[in-house]
């Protein structure tokens, strides 16, 4: 009895201690921003902020024009890049557009305007490397051919990429 009443204060006393952590660490900020469930929670987390800071959690960049691709937040990706975000790096190992082409979390009809946006905003297929790849060695590495892969290659290309 008094084993399982001990054992039942020790619980409580887990339950308090972690529910009395910082109520920040899943807040919708700029250190959270996959937390934010609206583009206008978004565009708050960075107001004020260094349009090209980083945030590296494991192989993903956290920047602000990656947050709004990942929440598909546009028209705020556009005022980024209107700021001087780089168009260049976020997403997985900071190769944004290959992060953009690869990854079928949108359709490719959505992601071709992800390409596009990001191209005719100085991104390339062919730039020096970011991580000792170029953006189409990447892909060609680690997708090869796939349709989808090839499609948006080419909305890159056709774009000045």
């Amino acid at each position: 009895m008094l084993r399982s009443a001990l054992f039942a204060i020790f619980c409580l006393a887990l339950v308090i201690v972690f529910q009395a952590g910082p109520a920040h660490a899943l807040e919708c900020n700029d250190q959270n921003p996959d937390y934010c469930s609206k583009c206008e929670d978004l565009d708050k987390a960075y107001k004020g902020k260094d349009i090209n800071s980083i945030l590296v959690r494991g192989r993903s960049v956290w920047t602000p024009l990656y947050a709004a691709y990942f929440r598909d937040c546009p028209k705020i990706a556009v005022r980024y890049l209107e700021l001087g975000a780089n168009p260049a790096v976020g997403g997985m190992e900071g190769d944004m557009l290959a992060t953009v082409i690869s990854w079928d979390r949108w359709e490719v009809e959505q992601r071709a305007l992800w390409v596009k946006m990001l191209v005719l905003a100085g991104a390339r297929l062919d730039s020096p490397p970011i991580t000792k790849r170029t953006t189409r060695e990447r892909l060609m590495q680690e997708y090869g051919k796939r349709d989808d892969i090839m499609a948006l290659i080419k909305v890159a290309e056709q774009n000045g990429g």
